[in-house]
């Protein structure tokens, strides 16, 4: 079935299809000639001209909204990190240090969901930043000297434990992505 562009139009629509135009034009999905059937009854009708302009504001992009959504994820999953990066620090010293061994990876995995791959070298280098800021704090109020050997060890076993947990959330990622 061909379909022709009729070149007459009735010069004026009634305020009832105006009003069910107007959101498709606003979207910028009607065609071009119901948009100028439209634009025609808004210059001629007050009523409707005043309906198009309390109109809702189109919505927001949604790749911004995404981008959006993402970085503020990301900041909150930055924030889980450290904190739990701090707080397994401190489980060094008491007899629930062995948690770690759940906690690490668990923070791995988190590592992986803010920086994919390039966890495999932050999370340590992370780890290892941390675990000398609070070995330094401790010196300096007092509460422990520094044994460089043990610290280097136990920073040693905890990249190990994170990066199992990457490895894991890596491999999980790879294993159940949607192809195509």
């Amino acid at each position: 079935m061909h379909c022709r562009r009729r070149d007459t139009m009735a010069s004026e629509i009634s305020c009832d299809i105006c009003r069910d135009l107007l959101p498709l034009v606003q979207d910028g999905v009607a065609s071009e000639d119901s948009r100028a059937a439209v634009e025609a009854h808004l210059r001629s009708c007050p009523a409707c001209r005043a309906l198009a302009g309390d109109a809702a504001p189109p919505p927001p992009d949604g790749q911004e909204l995404l981008r959006r959504i993402r970085r503020q994820l990301r900041g909150a999953l930055i924030i889980v990190l450290l904190a739990g990066i701090l707080f397994g620090l401190e489980l060094t010293e008491g007899v629930d240090m062995f948690y770690n061994s759940l906690l690490m990876p668990a923070l791995g995995a988190v590592g992986y969901l803010v920086y994919r791959w390039k966890a495999l070298w932050r999370i340590p280098l992370l780890l290892l930043v941390l675990c000398g800021v609070v070995a330094l704090l401790k010196l300096l109020r007092g509460l422990a000297v520094i044994d460089a050997a043990s610290l280097l060890i136990w920073t040693g076993i905890y990249c190990l434990f994170a990066l199992v947990g990457v490895l894991i959330a890596g491999l999980l990622h790879f294993a159940l992505k949607k192809e195509g």
